[in-house]
């Protein structure tokens, strides 16, 4: 403990500045790991407790494998009742309605559930009570129009019991009266409270649906397995019905956006790479600065396993602290992150409800927090550790002058990274492994280490350029400053490293982004030609499915300056498990007015095809994700078996990363017989102005719950989604810039102390505290400019990794490469500009260094 005392703990508390760079670094890193884990579970978590907390004890739910408004008969009920280890069959009717207020529309959604009343108890955990007697009114209750609110959805919108509602569902406007509020209990008293109830009777005369049902919960018997149970019923089922457990659910949400996830932690994890750039840095000037002391500790008596461990001792310490840091730093980032988070995800799998707040942190995350702080510093301070046991006592206690910290062999750096580069690209070539990147992010791996690992001949490569490009007896301050990098190319190399790598996720994410945008900006030009749009009040808010009966799309066929009309149907089914999109449309109407942008073939024919030998199309993430392309047969689930199609070609679709299939309309109605309308986009006639259109169409479906997008709001609103998806990688790539900056104040941190002689010496024959402030300046801006070139290479190498490997096996799109030159342009100049800034500081730390101090061994 003596010996830690005065070789470690003194450095660490006598040199602060540096000591919290390092410590900071790593707790950035740590602070966006815990950040991004702790909102991914709690997400998972939400939608768990969404879906379990309504199942309740449910085991089994039976419903249709395809989603269609109606849903099934409700006689099946009777034969499962007697099928022996089932408890209770409880019907349930799911409807999607929204609130009316002052004869108006709200866009805001109400889950009501369709409910056998009296027997809720053995299924799910909440009770209905009045406001004031706390008692159940029964005779009340079973009232047609009565509802029962969940306490927080009431207080909300400010409705308490005796109430009055009205509500618009399936095309139905109607009136309800609140009669109860409903209190949940156990852990998902939050998911229950947000919830409608009626009386399952009173809800299928309202909503007409008598005898349908939308699901039946099945409560089986504890003694009874519950596989042995799902398998006796699904015998029972008529085609077009399933059984599932509840948490089968929870399983395909996870898999749908495992990829979204894995994406956003790859930023964190680079985050965490910069960080062990900055803990090697830092090390390595330790082991450097304090050669001496190991030279006489060893000459008396410690091993080189005891120097391994007492610098090993230090880096865990400055570890533990950055990571303790960092979990506090990332559970207050965890909010917000969150429900940024949240709001991405449920805009692009329009399944997940948003959690308005972090409700815990799981113990796991907060020690995958603690070892992957201290494993940071532990692995970036091999190399160092390795130095310093491996230096002879006497070499260490020779006199010496100032140290070069490891010379660069330019022919073994070029080798080394020509390597790297080699292994990347093979590593590029792969597929995915059960829908993830592995070998993608190997490949982003194996390219940034390549790029660190040529970063020393750069760094050598500073001095000629400088002096073939300044004049003889101009730029003293610059070649001084040059010459100093190039006597520790390998200190340097790490401060650089850093910076290429921060810089490169920057530019790499913001080229795919962009390229990302404009590929979807061009996909809508050419693909989303209808003028007017008409849809449920809560179409573009992704809730739950509304539907426009067929008498809406009739009618608006006849409305003044309308010259088309296309009834466009979307209706969610399993595909091996995992929901699609199926998507029923006049594919003739289409073509003439508008187009899809197919891999392979013109539209129009392929389409006329399609229509002709009952083929489908498919979107290239259904092919990708299914390996099924033109020509080949996809089997659907039909009200009266499987159905199967050829496929008529594969377009491309950014709308949804889960998959689309498209029928022609009338093919669709003929096998599951809905006519409904998701929405009907409005094709209008040359000349015909847009607003009086709107109008006519308003005044045709006078008394319907509708509302009219036009072409440029819709496209609009899609692009708003586009860029809140994003939003969250721009916040993560500035914190591994910052955290690469660090890296560079703490290399020319570790300059200034290293180098007191010589900056007292430059002070004494003239040099003014100006002069050597300038002096660090061009050393930050040079490192600045090595790692700016660096970065921008690699940017360009990782933005065409992210398009055409990463993101293509992760979501399956296919994004047109957009340079844009701006990008580039101000991610060099905001990278100079910070490195100059992370010099400031040192190079005023420089100015002021005492010279009697410096000068006192000369």
């Amino acid at each position: 403990m003596t010996v830690f005392r005065l070789l470690v703990w003194r450095h660490v508390i006598g040199d602060l500045p540096r000591t919290a760079l390092t410590v900071g670094g790593v707790a950035l890193g740590v602070a966006v790991y815990v950040a991004v884990a702790t909102a991914n579970v709690e997400i998972l978590r939400s939608f768990e407790q969404a879906v379990l907390g309504v199942a309740g004890r449910t085991t089994l739910q039976i419903s249709s494998e395809y989603h269609i408004p109606g849903g099934f008969d409700e006689t099946i009920i009777e034969a499962l009742s007697h099928v022996d280890g089932v408890s209770v069959a409880a019907p349930v009717l799911d409807i999607t309605a929204t609130i009316i207020v002052g004869g108006e529309n709200v866009p805001t959604v109400l889950p009501i559930l369709g409910v056998d009343l009296l027997a809720e108890s053995s299924v799910r955990d909440y009770r209905v009570v009045d406001e004031d007697s706390k008692d159940p009114d029964w005779e009340r209750y079973l009232d047609p129009d009565a509802i029962f609110l969940g306490r927080r959805l009431a207080q909300r919108h400010g409705l308490s019991v005796g109430a009055t509602l009205d509500v618009s569902a399936e095309g139905l406007v109607r009136r309800v009266i609140v009669r109860g509020i409903l209190e949940g209990e156990g852990p998902a008293r939050s998911t229950l409270e947000e919830l409608a109830v009626m009386d399952i009777a009173a809800a299928q005369v309202m909503f007409d649906r008598l005898g349908r049902l939308d699901r039946i919960d099945v409560v089986t018997a504890p003694a009874r397995s519950v596989d042995d149970m799902s398998r006796a019923v699904q015998a029972l089922l008529p085609p077009g019905l399933a059984v599932k457990r509840p948490g089968q659910r929870n399983m395909q949400i996870e898999r749908m956006t495992r990829a979204f996830r894995l994406n956003v932690g790859l930023l964190s994890v680079m985050a965490l790479l910069v960080g062990l750039f900055l803990v090697y840095n830092t090390v390595s000037f330790a082991v450097l600065r304090r050669r001496r002391e190991i030279g006489i500790l060893r000459s008396l008596g410690l091993s080189s396993g005891d120097i391994a461990r007492l610098f090993m001792a230090e880096v865990a310490l400055l570890g533990v602290v950055g990571a303790v840091v960092g979990i506090g730093f990332g559970v207050a980032l965890s909010n917000g992150v969150l429900r940024t988070l949240a709001a991405t995800v449920s805009n692009l799998y329009d399944v997940v409800p948003e959690p308005s707040r972090l409700m815990w942190v799981l113990p796991s995350v907060l020690l995958q927090g603690l070892v992957i702080g201290v494993g940071v510093a532990v692995v970036g301070s091999l190399g160092p550790i390795r130095e310093a046991v491996s230096v002879e006592p006497t070499r260490a206690l020779a006199p010496r002058g100032y140290d070069i910290a490891g010379d660069v062999h330019i022919a073994h750096a070029l080798t080394g990274a020509t390597v790297l580069f080699i292994l990347a690209g093979l590593a590029a070539l792969p597929d995915s492994v059960q829908g993830v990147p592995v070998f993608g992010y190997l490949s982003l791996f194996l390219i940034m280490l390549g790029f660190a690992w040529v970063s020393p001949v750069v760094i050598r490569m500073v001095g000629p350029c400088l002096r073939a490009v300044l004049p003889l007896r101009a730029g003293c301050l610059a070649r001084l400053a040059a010459d100093e990098l190039d006597r520790a190319p390998a200190r340097n190399a790490v401060a650089v490293s850093a910076l290429t790598v921060g810089l490169a996720l920057m530019i790499g994410v913001s080229v795919m982004i962009h390229s990302f945008r404009q590929t979807v900006d061009l996909w809508l030009e050419q693909t989303v030609k209808a003028d007017l749009i008409v849809a449920p009040p809560t179409w573009l808010q992704k809730g739950p499915d509304e539907t426009l009966p067929e008498s809406v799309y009739q009618r608006l066929q006849t409305v003044a300056g309308v010259v088309a009309a296309d009834s466009y149907r979307v209706v969610r089914m399993e595909f091996r498990d995992l929901p699609i999109e199926v998507v029923a449309r006049d594919l003739m109407l289409h073509a003439k007015h508008s187009r899809y942008l197919f891999m392979e073939g013109e539209s129009s024919a392929i389409l006329a095809e399609a229509v002709r030998g009952d083929q489908i199309i498919v979107s290239e993430t259904f092919a990708r994700q299914f390996k099924l392309w033109r020509g080949d047969r996809l089997t659907l689930p039909g009200p009266h078996g499987p159905v199967g199609f050829p496929i008529a070609g594969v377009f491309y679709d950014y709308s949804t990363d889960g998959g689309k299939v498209v029928l022609d309309r009338s093919l669709y109605a003929r096998i599951w017989g809905d006519r409904n309308a998701t929405v009907v986009p409005l094709y209008l006639a040359s000349g015909a102005e847009l607003e009086t259109v709107r109008r006519a169409v308003l005044d045709r479906l006078s008394g319907e719950s509708v509302m009219i997008v036009t072409n440029g709001e819709l496209k609009r609103e899609v692009l708003r989604i586009f860029d809140q998806t994003f939003a969250i990688t721009y916040a993560l790539e500035i914190i591994a810039v910052i955290v690469a900056l660090l890296g560079i104040a703490n290399s020319l941190l570790a300059g200034i102390l290293e180098r007191q002689r010589e900056l007292a010496v430059l002070r004494a024959i003239g040099g003014t505290p100006a002069q050597i402030g300038r002096l660090i300046l061009w050393e930050s801006g040079l490192l600045g400019l090595a790692g700016t070139v660096l970065g921008v290479a690699a940017g360009l190498v990782v933005s065409i990794l992210l398009i055409e490997v990463i993101n293509k096996q992760s979501f399956g799109w296919t994004i047109v490469f957009h340079h844009e030159p701006w990008l580039w342009v101000e991610a060099a100049g905001l990278a100079l500009l910070t490195t100059l800034l992370a010099g400031y500081g040192p190079a005023r730390r420089a100015a002021r260094l005492p010279v009697a101090e410096g000068l006192q061994y000369e």
